[in-house]
Formats: structure tokens, sequence, C-alpha cells
């Protein structure tokens, strides 16, 4: 009894197909006995054959439902398939963009309206700071394959970065112009004449002093490479915060604000 109740499906099946054998033998046996039993056999077996209809089509329906299901499911998937590859396009074309921006912004390096002269470059991805932040070295992806020397200067879209000290196959090391052993020398955008010294200080920043004491270097001024040394001329290091007249060195001293923002370097070009 407790299979027929686990199993009501199969057991209905069963008794009705077990029926309509009990039916068949009374039909033959009672063949030509009368219209009145012939008339109550045919309505048993339609009443029997209509009951064994409505189980098949229960058991059709079941069926194809677990089909629809099955196939409904399966276009669930797919579109979650669908959705996940649209969302890694997305996220692939923005990181393209914002690639393309950065790519934008060092190719007006090229265009600083300070500049002498047009620079061939290669743009690079920092890989990897050697310091304890990313003012002091840090390793791009790109080497001696693409011609970069130790000495050539790195930029940002805003101004100088630093330079190369050291290079291989596929990777060079730049110590940045802010790094306490870095100096450079600058003159005035509006003064050309006017040169002085800068270099890195402890604190990440970049200060220095004129050379010609009668300098008339002021708050705002924007500093450039003078072209002497290891920096090619006229690349934007930054613009002048403070100055201050030393009386033991008779130089005037100033702290520099520079061009490029050494906390969000991503990518970075190396003129060659």
């Amino acid at each position: 009894m407790r299979w027929i109740r686990e199993h009501k499906l199969i057991s209905a099946i069963v008794v009705i197909l077990l029926a309509l054998v009990i039916i068949f033998v009374v039909s033959a046996v009672t063949a030509g006995s009368g219209n009145g039993a012939t008339g109550a056999l045919n309505k048993g077996v339609s009443f029997v054959s209509g009951g064994f209809s409505s189980v098949v089509k229960t058991i059709k329906d079941n069926v194809t439902g677990i089909f629809s299901y099955k196939a409904l499911q399966e276009e669930i998937d797919g579109l979650k398939e669908e959705n996940d590859q649209l969302k890694k396009e997305l996220a692939e074309t923005r990181l393209d963009r914002e690639d393309l921006e950065q790519l934008k912004e060092l190719s007006q390096v090229l265009n600083f309206e300070y500049t002498e002269k047009e620079f061939d470059m290669v743009t690079a991805d920092i890989t990897a700071m050697d310091g304890a932040s990313w003012t002091d070295n840090f390793t791009i992806n790109r080497g001696t394959e693409s011609g970069i020397e130790a000495g050539d200067a790195v930029v940002n879209g805003m101004g100088l970065v630093g330079r190369v000290f050291e290079t291989g196959d596929g990777w060079s090391k730049v110590v940045s112009l802010v790094d306490e052993g870095s100096s450079v020398s600058f003159k005035l955008v509006r003064d050309r004449k006017q040169l002085g010294i800068a270099s890195g200080d402890k604190s990440g920043g970049i200060s220095g002093y004129m050379m010609d004491a009668d300098s008339t270097v002021s708050q705002g001024d924007i500093i450039v490479t003078s072209g002497l040394g290891t920096y090619p001329a006229g690349l934007v290091i930054g613009n002048v915060k403070t100055v201050v007249y030393n009386s033991n060195t008779l130089l005037k001293e100033i702290t520099i604000e520079p061009a490029a923002n050494f906390k969000g370097l991503e990518k970075v070009a190396v003129i060659k």
C-alpha cells in the first residue's frame, strides 16, 4: 500500500489497463447477448477510455512542462552568459577609453609652447615602484628594445617626471624629479635668461635657487628645463610657490609646485 501511495500515477495506469483487459474479455464472452449488455459495455469502455486519455494527457502535459522548463532554463543561462560578455566588453571599452585619454595627455608634451624642438617618444606603463613611494624610483615596461637609454627624460601629459637611470630588454628604471638625489637646471618662461637649479627635497617636493641674486623670480612663475645638462630644453617642471632671499648665500631660494602629479602616475612617455 505504501508503494501505491508513493506511485499514484503508475498505480492508476496499471488499474486502467487491467480494467480495459477485463472489459475486453467480458465483451468477448458476452458477444451477441443483447443490446443492453453491449450498451453498458460500451459505456464502460468509454468511461475507462476517457479516464485513460485524461491520464495520458496529464503525463503529456507534465513531460511537456519538464522540457519547456529545461528550454526556459537554457534560455536564461544563455542570457546570463550574454550579459556577462556585455559587462566584460563594457569594462574593456572603459579601460580602452581611459588608456586613450592618458595617451592624449602624453601627446601634449610634444606641443608644449615652451619646447624648442620636436621629440621622439615611447609610451610606457609603470609596473612597479622601487622605493617607499612613487616619489622615489619606479620601473616601466619599455627598455632597450624600444631604443631607450640611460639618461632619457621621462614625462607625462603635464610635464617632467624624471629620467631613466638603468634599462634592459623590456624594462627601465626611472628616478623621479622629486627624489632627493635628482637635480635639474631651469629657466623662467617669461625671461629665459634667468636661470636656476632645482632638486628634490626630503618631503617629496622640489626646491631650488636662482643663479643671479638680482633675479626677478616671483610666485606663480612657470619654470622649464633650460637644456643644460641631462634634460632637453623646454620641458615644464612646475610653477614657483614661494620666493625667499637667503642673506647667507645671497641668493633667492624658491619652492616649486611640480606640474606632474607623482601620486597618480600610471602611464608615462620616454623622450629619446
